[in-house]
């Protein structure tokens, strides 16, 4: 085949046929389109189905966290060094049970938020479950500092939840932030 104009003027196709074709083509493929597409939806939108989810195990994160925190301050840190997970669970110790049953709480807690939060999110928690995890492995020599970095581990994770759900806007009193 030669050339657009030496096909045109051999008389095989009539002239006008090229701009129907091209203008069918252009009709056709603008329809396909149209058709094809999806309605554009807001992030905000789509992603909402989360937040009260989000909203639910942070919560219940934070209280099973607390309830560590507290059972960790309370245990011998002899009978703390001594226990396994499994026995303490067993324990007629009531603090050392309520921190195995707070820290399997939390590692639940934790595989929900997995599944639900964002990275931020995410990356708090699992420090945070970290942190009190290796507390109740190793013991808290220095119970001011422990208290202090649990408290800091625990501000990470409001402040990422709550921006997360698009709460940054809203003022909190000082005591609720400060946990």
């Amino acid at each position: 085949m030669g050339t657009l104009t030496d096909f045109l003027s051999t008389g095989t196709v009539p002239w006008w046929a090229v701009p129907v074709a091209v203008f069918i083509g252009v009709l056709l493929g603008v329809a396909g389109v149209r058709w094809r597409r999806k309605p554009v939806v807001p992030v905000a939108e789509t992603a909402s189905w989360w937040r009260p989810e989000l909203r639910a195990v942070c919560v219940q994160f934070l209280g099973a966290a607390d309830r560590a925190h507290n059972a960790i301050v309370e245990v011998d840190p002899d009978v703390l060094a001594e226990a396994d997970l499994e026995d303490a669970v067993r324990s007629d110790d009531a603090a050392l049970r309520a921190l195995a049953e707070s820290i399997l709480e939390l590692d639940r807690t934790v595989n929900e938020l997995r599944l639900v939060a964002p990275g931020r999110v995410l990356d708090a928690a699992t420090a945070y479950f970290g942190f009190l995890t290796a507390a109740t492995i190793d013991g808290v020599p220095d119970q001011e500092q422990f208290r202090l970095r649990y408290r800091e581990h625990k501000r990470d994770l409001v402040s990422a939840t709550r921006d997360s759900l698009g709460l940054d806007g809203i003022r909190v009193p000082a005591a609720v932030r400060e946990g």
